[in-house]
């Protein structure tokens, strides 16, 4: 062992030592040993008295080129000042100190120091001298830099996730080891008060009726050894009700035991109401289909009810057959009504589109419900400046309102408030879909609001059902939700609406805007009910094609009482051959659209490729877009929707033989 690089007297130690003994063990250190005057202030520091081997391995510089200078030019630009002046007022106190300080070898790079600093007194001199045990700890903050950099990484990706992460203890309770910072936004509470369950377990938080079957999916994973995922509800810290999505598997404990589980909850509330809306429409689509076919065949039903008990009033009945023709034909009228609304559900027909003013709306719907309402419910009509047009007919949309307003009435029999309100919207490409009708674009938002007793969460599924109502028998049809819906459908729009029992609901209705104004279309259809007595015939020919044969004769009925001719056609194929056989024997045709074998589209185009000329009325017991559009491109200028009356059919047919067909 040679012999130490510097030497202090053994008596500075308070030992009889040899000077070679104490020199060779301080060599033989891995950590620094430095011993410098005790003189105060440490900028630029003490002077170096004593420095052991290992001050020259880990900062490149020589014993000789240490000795006798202050610490400073071990010092650069990341040296911490703060650390400087704790290890300067902890040893001008005469009081012993660790510190961690960054440092510079001669080579520039930087090295981390572990410092053990104290005081010690010569017994002989009582000379006072700062010695300083100092620790290479460069890898181990580099290891713990980056440990705090994944950490820092991990934190950021959780913070940037929409849910929680989490691992908690598998002890029955749900004890929270960790939760990611998400678990602010999903539950309302902040991460500290989950761990450890603090203020809340996380147990707690989810919904009472989920608890049992979310242990039971979880125990059983875990009992297999595999991942599991799992759908239920919680109430946040502000009584939200939200859907979650979990995901997580066992974390192996000592022994291979499920000592924790470790996963991801994610928020899943708007996606649930989606699937909701969806399978909704779903139901409602198949209801739909059904009901148009039920519609439509109650409208050849009502048909002949309603003209038989307009021909036979029309005979001069006695008082008493009178009253009861009257209540025939009332009976007739309502079902057909009725019939109207299920078609409007079923297939959304559509009136003519013009641009329709939200105020002008309000003020025929504010004129209707101020003369209805009771006293004891407060109407509040308010339109905001510059709404814009919506494209729609008006008395479909006017029907919506009074549908909704109707309800809120019925929700506060006691009295409140009714409020309805027009705004503009907007629905962006780049934010969550209200609703799955919704398209990006431009809209009208019309609020009705009420102060009722709100819908109860377990109803809030069934409302737009048809057929489905909470009024009492003969109150109510149960099709105006339904209804409304179907319409804002048919206009591009969507409805939505939110609920709170014993607060009240608000439906929102989103109709899209249009910026020209438009005029009303030019539609074909059955000439509009004049004042004046009936036109009659001359004895022209009319050829009738209906498969029903209730609805085929009464038309002929009704045709022959007003001085025409009339030939019956069963289907589109005899109607055919009958005019194949004598075309010039018929001066017009009235074909129903709906047939089986040759529908009426396909009977219309055969009988103009024999009869260009032939004036023919179109009619149908499912009045939608699809047939009308169907008999306009055949050539067809007039359209009859049964159920129809007498003068409808009397006038509609004149109409059509007054002018050329196209």
């Amino acid at each position: 062992m040679g012999q130490p690089k510097s030497s202090l007297p053994p008596a500075l130690f308070g030992t009889a030592l040899p000077p070679d003994v104490l020199g060779a063990a301080v060599d033989q250190f891995n950590d620094i040993v430095v011993v410098t005057a005790a003189e105060p202030g440490l900028d630029p520091g003490p002077r170096f008295l004593f420095i052991n081997p290992a001050f020259e391995r880990i900062t490149g510089y020589t014993v000789e080129e240490a000795l006798g200078r202050t610490p400073e030019f071990l010092r650069g630009p990341g040296t911490s000042r703060t650390e400087l002046a704790r290890i300067e007022a902890a040893l001008s106190a005469r009081r012993p100190i660790r510190a961690e300080l960054l440092n510079y070898r001669k080579d520039g790079t930087a090295i981390w120091l572990e410092i053990e600093a104290s005081i010690t007194r010569s017994p002989s001199t009582q000379t006072e001298y700062f010695v300083f045990i100092e620790r290479d700890v460069t890898e181990r903050k580099r290891t713990e830099e980056a440990q705090l950099e994944r950490e820092r990484s991990i934190a950021m990706l959780f913070s940037n996730l929409p849910g929680m992460a989490y691992r908690r203890l598998n002890d029955g309770n749900s004890t929270m080891e960790f939760v990611s910072a998400g678990c602010r936004e999903l539950t309302g509470y902040e991460p500290e008060a989950i761990v450890g369950n603090r203020l809340a377990s996380y147990e707690s938080i989810i919904a009472a009726d989920d608890r049992k079957a979310v242990r039971e999916v979880v125990s059983r994973a875990v009992g297999r050894g595999e991942p599991f995922e799992v759908t239920y509800r919680i109430r946040t810290r502000m009584g939200i009700l939200k859907w979650v999505w979990e995901r997580g598997r066992a974390a192996p404990g000592p022994g291979g035991s499920a000592g924790s589980l470790e996963g991801f909850i994610t928020d899943i509330t708007e996606r649930k109401l989606l699937e909701s809306q969806v399978l909704q429409n779903q139901r409602l689509e198949s209801v739909g289909t059904l009901a148009g076919g039920i519609a439509h065949d109650l409208n050849n039903v009502f048909a002949p009810i309603m003209m038989a008990g307009d021909l036979l009033a029309g005979k001069g009945a006695d008082d008493e057959s009178g009253q009861l023709l009257g209540m025939i034909a009332a009976s007739a009228r309502r079902g057909a009504e009725l019939v109207r609304q299920i078609l409007l559900f079923a297939r959304g027909m559509e009136g003519p589109r013009v641009a329709v003013n939200p105020a002008a709306l309000f003020t025929e719907v504010r004129t209707f419900l101020e003369s209805t309402l009771p006293k004891s419910i407060r109407l509040n009509i308010q339109v905001e400046p510059n709404v814009s047009a919506i494209s729609g007919d008006p008395v479909q949309l006017h029907q919506v309102l009074l549908s909704l307003s109707v309800n809120a009435r019925d929700a506060m029999p006691s009295g409140g408030r009714l409020s309805i309100s027009a705004s503009n919207a907007a629905v962006s490409a780049s934010a969550p879909r209200p609703h799955p009708d919704a398209v990006p674009g431009t809209f009208v938002r019309i609020d009705v609001s009420d102060t009722g007793g709100g819908i109860p969460d377990i109803l809030k599924g069934q409302i737009f059902d048809p057929f489905f109502t909470t009024k009492g028998v003969g109150r109510g049809s149960g099709l105006g939700l339904s209804t409304a819906r179907a319409i804002v459908k048919a206009h591009c729009g969507f409805i939505t609406f939110v609920s709170t029992e014993g607060i009240g609901t608000t439906f929102s209705i989103f109709l899209p805007t249009t910026d020209a104004a438009l005029s009303l279309p030019i539609h074909g259809g059955a000439a509009k009910p004049a004042a004046g007595p009936l036109p009659r015939g001359k004895g022209e020919n009319i050829l009738v094609v209906d498969d029903e044969e209730s609805v085929r004769h009464i038309m002929r009925s009704t045709l022959e009482s007003f001085g025409y001719r009339t030939v019956g056609a069963a289907d589109g194929a005899e109607a055919i051959a009958l005019v194949r056989d004598a075309a010039a024997l018929f001066d017009a045709a009235l074909v129903d659209m709906q047939m089986p074998g040759l529908d009426g589209r396909q009977t219309i185009l055969a009988l103009r490729h024999m009869r260009p000329d032939l004036p023919i009325v179109a009619a149908s017991g499912m009045a939608t877009n699809e047939n009308k559009e169907a008999a306009a491109t055949s050539g067809v200028r007039h359209f009859l929707e049964k159920p129809f009356r007498v003068e409808t059919l009397i006038r509609t047919v004149h109409a059509a033989m007054a002018r050329p067909a196209a």
